[in-house]
């Protein structure tokens, strides 16, 4: 549970830092005062206090109904929707929980303690009895822009996300075409090397037909053939030789030729 600090929130002190507030800065100090009624008066006690939450502690919850605003003195606070953080308050000063205010609607998220902190918190149900309309319009026009100002961030943030989703949808579009680029590139190196393949094929079966048809002895048998006919050449040759001489020897000397043959 949280804890109540007692403090004098209409000190000139408490004032002076409340009034920089967001949504009481729309106001000056005496309508502040007024708000918070004197000091110690159990209107004041039940419409303002001061509340220090531990770590973890909830301070909204998702789904009820309250009137209750909440302004940042200390500590760091997140928003949760359903187990999921949405943003986180770190400031002192800002405000969180005046967005069902306006439109007395159930809480649409909770807020719980990320550290140790404490809260100025006004029960904003003093709307409805507050005699000065002045006032009254004030903190509805500071609630409304702060709503305003949340939405236009939220829209921003929007923008600024579906833009980073777009450009990385055209990263990986840009990728695909890359990849596929690469697939026909591999798809053209596998051609020619089956290609390549088949011509190796091809002249493995020439060779092994050339084998066939000329086999290891055959080749040896035509160069013993080839070197008898060279033998019997070479025989006849020195014959013709020894004929032709006998011949020139008995040339004009009467002699009869002799026929070696």
């Amino acid at each position: 549970m949280p804890k109540e600090i007692k403090s004098n929130l209409i000190s000139e002190d408490t004032i002076d830092l409340i009034s920089k507030f967001q949504i009481l800065v729309e106001l000056d100090k005496d309508e502040i005062k007024s708000i918070l009624g004197e000091e110690g008066s159990d209107y004041q006690r039940n419409i303002a206090k001061l509340m220090k939450f531990k770590e973890r502690e909830i301070v909204i919850n998702e789904g009820d109904f309250d009137s209750w605003v909440f302004w940042i003195v200390k500590g760091e606070f997140a928003v949760v929707k359903e187990n999921v953080i949405i943003t986180y308050f770190t400031i002192p000063g800002e405000v969180f929980g005046e967005m069902s205010i306006l439109d007395a609607d159930q809480r649409s998220a909770s807020v719980i303690a990320k550290t140790e902190g404490v809260c100025l918190c006004i029960d904003m149900s003093i709307l409805d009895n507050i005699k000065n309309d002045e006032i009254t319009d004030k903190i509805k026009k500071g609630i409304q822009n702060i709503k305003n100002e949340r939405l236009n961030n939220t829209t921003k943030k929007l923008v600024s996300e579906k833009q980073k989703i777009t450009e990385q949808k055209q990263e990986l579009e840009n990728e695909r075409k890359r990849l596929k680029d690469i697939e026909v590139m591999l798809n053209e190196k596998i051609q020619s090397l089956f290609d390549k393949e088949v011509k190796l094929t091809n002249w493995e079966k020439k060779l092994e037909d050339k084998e066939k048809k000329f086999p290891e002895g055959d080749e040896q048998n035509e160069v013993e053939d080839v070197e008898v006919e060279s033998e019997s050449s070479e025989k006849k040759g020195d014959i013709e030789l020894d004929q032709i001489d006998v011949v020139d020897k008995n040339d004009g000397e009467g002699e009869e030729t002799i026929d070696l043959d």
